[in-house]
């Protein structure tokens, strides 16, 4: 007798729309058997997890199935009330962290690794001593998470205590997470009596050492404790029957899990690009070394997570508008198209985040505010070589990841699963520095991928429970871009 298969269902609530895919479980392998999407309900993100929910139970859980899908051809039949449902939320910003740390090159640097790791947004980023400034900009920005660091054990205390006078005097409703010197823990616990605050081992407890695991835990408990019922995500909770994950956190995940069970898909990056973000995700050997090759700072990890909340297609796109000005009107000045018009175009679509554009001119549009996105989340993922003259001689000295060995290129998204040919991804590859001294380490001729159907943060939802599936699902899922056209 032939088992029927298990379906999963796994939802994901972004800020401009919200997924639902059901999965069918057949052995070791996950096959998709529909999907739907709709608008989030930003005013009460549970309606639209419902409305997803039933859109694809009703669907395709009853004997339907997606013809369109690579992985069609498998024909269901379960109640709706016993397939488990997973999700994950990215909507209204995120888990929004603001990172405090010593020095920009070493503990502020571990901090934001920690940070984007757990699927958190870094928002601010202080070093050094906190001026009174940097308070009001704490203010404004209204992070969730201070996540405050400093001194490798028993190194600096002098400013982490200041900093931690500062961080007393601050209003703000934030979590303040203590992931620094672990000789000055209780003092700083002392100075913050009455706020509230968590404690986390040293994310850089000696030079070069990087321990970020505890405070990514703490972080992710935080979204789990506090942030659920801020963005009014507690109904879900009992609906689904479980807690979410961060929607970067369960794509980190699963990228680490592409790498490790899938054959050939060691060196390769995911762009994630959203109507708020851009996400930047690598998994390749950070640097290589070589003869009159010096790293500067520290070695950043295998798998390394950026987020980009100025680069976004609607929610963003004025932020967008203005840090890219200067790409944006060189492409429009070889166009021959007045910056004016896109001005119009980008304030329409920040206030109708759910427009998709019935003109030509619209999708030209849309089409350059990728490209703006793409490039320069890629610079800023990617390290850099600088080139240096000593009386002994040249040498390169590297800052950052270098992304030359990545091979594989994957736009998720909703604009970048439906494109068509690789130009716009291959815009990760564009050189940014005019200065002849100084070279990007981008990757250099990557094979390009659409995930055609979506599926990357849902199947990372699943990353956790079947990870060898979702992995060979995920890349089964990508269709091949042809050559670049451009």
């Amino acid at each position: 007798m032939v088992m029927a298969p298990k379906l999963l269902l796994s939802v994901d609530i972004g800020s401009t729309y919200t997924k639902g895919g059901l999965f069918a479980l057949e052995g070791e392998e996950l096959r998709l058997v529909g999907r739907e999407v709709v608008p989030t309900t930003v005013d009460h993100l549970g309606r639209g997890f419902t409305q997803v929910r039933e859109a694809v139970l009703s669907r395709h859980a009853n004997g339907g199935h997606n013809t369109n899908s690579p992985f069609s051809g498998t024909k269901v039949t379960c109640p709706a009330l016993s397939i488990p449902v997973y999700w994950s939320s990215s909507a209204r910003g995120g888990l929004k962290i603001a990172a405090v740390g010593l020095t920009p090159d070493l503990t502020l640097s571990v901090a934001r690794m920690a940070a984007t790791s757990a699927g958190g947004k870094v928002v601010r980023a202080y070093s050094y001593e906190l001026a009174p400034e940097d308070l009001e900009d704490l203010r404004a920005v209204e992070p969730d998470i201070i996540l405050f660091t400093g001194g490798t054990d028993g190194g600096n205390s002098r400013v982490v205590l200041h900093n931690a006078a500062r961080l007393a005097e601050l209003v703000s409703p934030a979590i303040i997470l203590y992931a620094g010197n672990r000789k000055v823990r209780d003092q700083v616990v002392d100075i913050l009596r009455g706020r509230e605050v968590a404690t986390a081992a040293n994310v850089m407890p000696e030079v070069g050492t990087i321990d970020i695991e505890p405070a990514r835990d703490i972080i992710r408990h935080v979204f789990l404790d506090s942030i659920v019922d801020g963005k009014g995500l507690s109904s879900v909770v009992a609906e689904a029957g479980r807690e979410p994950l961060p929607t970067p956190l369960a794509v980190f995940e699963l990228v680490r899990t592409i790498a490790e069970r899938v054959p050939g898909w060691g060196d390769f990056a995911v762009i994630d690009m959203g109507g708020a973000t851009t996400d930047f995700y690598s998994h390749t050997k950070s640097f290589h070394g070589g003869d009159a090759i010096i790293l500067r700072g520290l070695l950043e990890p295998t798998l390394k997570r950026t987020v980009e909340g100025d680069l976004g297609l609607r929610v963003s796109a004025e932020a967008l508008f203005r840090s890219e000005a200067s790409f944006l009107e060189g492409r429009l000045r070889e166009a021959g198209t007045d910056l004016a018009l896109l001005k119009g175009y980008v304030e329409e679509v920040s206030r109708r985040t759910e427009y998709l554009p019935g003109d030509d001119r619209g999708r030209r549009f849309d089409r350059l505010l990728a490209a703006a996105c793409v490039r320069a989340a890629a610079l800023r993922h990617a390290g850099i070589f600088q080139r240096v003259f000593t009386p002994q001689g040249g040498f390169l000295v590297q800052r950052g990841k270098d992304l030359r060995q990545v091979s594989r290129l994957v736009g998720s998204g909703g604009y970048l699963a439906g494109e068509t040919s690789p130009d716009i991804l291959l815009e990760a590859c564009a050189p940014g520095a005019d200065d002849p001294d100084t070279r990007h380490l981008v990757p250099e001729a990557p094979a390009c991928y659409a995930d055609v159907e979506y599926l990357i943060p849902l199947l990372g939802n699943l990353a956790a429970d079947f990870p060898g599936a979702a992995a060979r699902a995920a890349v089964a899922g990508l269709k091949p871009l042809g050559p670049h056209t451009n």
